[in-house]
């Protein structure tokens, strides 16, 4: 992101909110979500996240860390 700002670059796009082929498991499978280039982890009923652990309970997605890095920055923008 230091890059763009020297370069003038004022904003950027992630191309990919979740890969919806590749849901993000801890148990019962691979996690395919970790060669995904989604900034949320996509859900199924085998991620073994327990609802009092996520940001979003009532949706099917968990932000990742770059999800919370570009929204540092476009905070950070005003």
């Amino acid at each position: 992101m230091p890059v763009f700002d020297e370069e003038g670059v004022d904003s950027v796009f992630w191309f990919s909110f979740f890969a919806g082929r590749s849901p993000h498991r801890t148990q019962g499978g691979p996690d395919l979500d970790m060669a995904s280039y989604s900034i949320v982890k996509l859900l199924d009923e085998k991620h073994g996240i327990p609802s009092s652990a996520r940001a979003y309970p009532d949706l099917p997605w968990e932000p990742k860390e770059a999800f919370h890095a570009l929204a540092g920055r476009y905070a950070a923008l005003g």
